[in-house]
């Protein structure tokens, strides 16, 4: 039997059209496809194209070229160009480095992500026309 170690919250937050997810827990390159393919599914059902990620409560487990690979996967799991990502962090991020590396990647693949601190300022960047 196969173990989760990410708890998943996707909610809709009709009003600003906005995917909220929650996740905690230990993050490792599996778990982050499973929740990309649960995040890229539950918008495609409400037309979404902005998403809030908080990983407030993430632990990552992740490696180098395993942070190379992440931009693909979301692609794979059904993210678009026209998405934007808000990913919610406290501060400082634990992990600033590989977000960096991650965020570059993924804008070479022509992803819209973002790394926040504060969620009123990524809900603002969200609220805001690209």
């Amino acid at each position: 039997m196969e173990t989760k170690t990410l708890d998943i919250t996707i909610d809709y937050l009709e009003k600003d059209a906005i995917v909220l997810v929650k996740l905690s827990g230990i993050m490792d390159f599996e778990e982050h496809r499973r929740f990309s393919e649960e995040m890229f599914s539950f918008a495609k059902k409400h037309k979404a194209h902005k998403f809030l990620v908080s990983m407030l409560e993430v632990i990552p487990q992740l490696t180098v070229l395993e942070i190379d690979d992440m931009p693909k996967t979301l692609i794979e799991c059904g993210a678009k160009p026209e998405y934007r990502i808000a990913a919610l962090h406290n501060p400082p991020p634990p992990y600033d480095r590989g977000f960096v590396f991650f965020r570059n990647g993924a804008s070479n693949k022509s992803i819209t992500i973002r790394q926040f601190t504060r969620e009123d300022e990524a809900f603002a960047w969200l609220k805001s026309e690209p």
